[in-house]
């Protein structure tokens, strides 16, 4: 099954009114992993930057729960 992986972040920052810099230093994450997701240059992400991306929104923008959907989503390709 082919599937592909879309990057969220980046439209769920613009929603939340929050810079990659805020949710960078919040999350301690380098500033150019925050850029290469958002700018679909990074190729993989791991468990721990993904959760600390999700716990630094839900830090950041108390508006409402963020999930994983608010970072990556995963699309699969219906059989032909």
């Amino acid at each position: 099954m082919n599937f592909t992986v879309n990057v969220t972040l980046d439209k769920t920052l613009k929603e939340a009114d929050i810079s990659r810099n805020a949710i960078a230093v919040e999350g301690k994450i380098r500033p150019a992993t925050i850029s290469e997701l958002c700018n679909g240059k990074s190729k993989s992400i791991s468990f721990e930057t993904l959760e600390r991306i999700v716990d630094a929104l839900n830090r950041l923008d108390s508006s409402r729960l963020h999930k994983i959907e608010d970072v990556i989503t995963i699309q699969y390709d219906k059989k032909a």
